[in-house]
């Protein structure tokens, strides 16, 4: 009867050391969450520009496709300005593959260590409706290159992104890690 007291005591303890680890990984991984600001601009239809900054909260899926949502700020312009803005949380297309295969001539990399294709995000353009303009968004591209191997963890996370193209799910996830990784290098 003790031993298996002990034994359902020991299991019991097990549970709640795997239960802790698996929540302070969430907390790591939230914590990684960032935000990556990226410049935007717009034309408005009917003449007039807009300028401003488009920060990246998070990607997620919508009809089985990637989108990144964010908050757009900025100034409109048509003719003089006409003031500032602050919309969102909104949604922007996004396209992932491979890029153009730039490759950097960096320090050279440790004997185990792979280049793996840049990773190339474009962010697609969207209608906005801003202080009661019609805004038409430029689209935005960004090239990620990285190195695999060692303890380059934001090279493997490009690699791994690489490989996952085709799962929505999976891609999303890595995308996030992605964001948590290059907001905290930008800050």
């Amino acid at each position: 009867m003790t031993m298996r007291r002990m034994t359902a005591w020991a299991l019991s303890i097990g549970l709640l050391l795997c239960k802790a680890a698996a929540a302070e990984h969430d907390n790591e991984v939230e914590g990684l969450r960032a935000k990556l600001y990226l410049p935007i601009a717009g034309t408005i239809v009917g003449g007039g520009t807009f300028a401003g900054t488009l920060s990246v909260q998070k990607f997620s899926q919508r009809d089985g496709q990637v989108v990144a949502v964010g908050m757009v700020s900025g100034t409109v312009t048509a003719g003089a300005p006409q003031g500032t803005v602050l919309a969102g949380p909104i949604e922007f297309p996004v396209a992932v593959g491979p890029g153009s295969g730039i490759t950097s001539k960096a320090a050279a990399p440790a004997p185990q260590a792979s280049t793996c294709q840049v990773l190339h995000l474009d962010v697609g353009a969207v209608n906005l409706n801003l202080l009661g303009l019609t805004v038409a968004t430029q689209p935005i591209a960004i090239d990620v290159s990285g190195t695999s191997g060692g303890t380059n963890v934001l090279g493997q996370l490009i690699c791994t992104i690489l490989q996952t193209v085709g799962n929505v799910v999976g891609l999303v996830n890595l995308l996030n890690q992605l964001l948590g990784l290059l907001g905290g290098l930008t800050g």
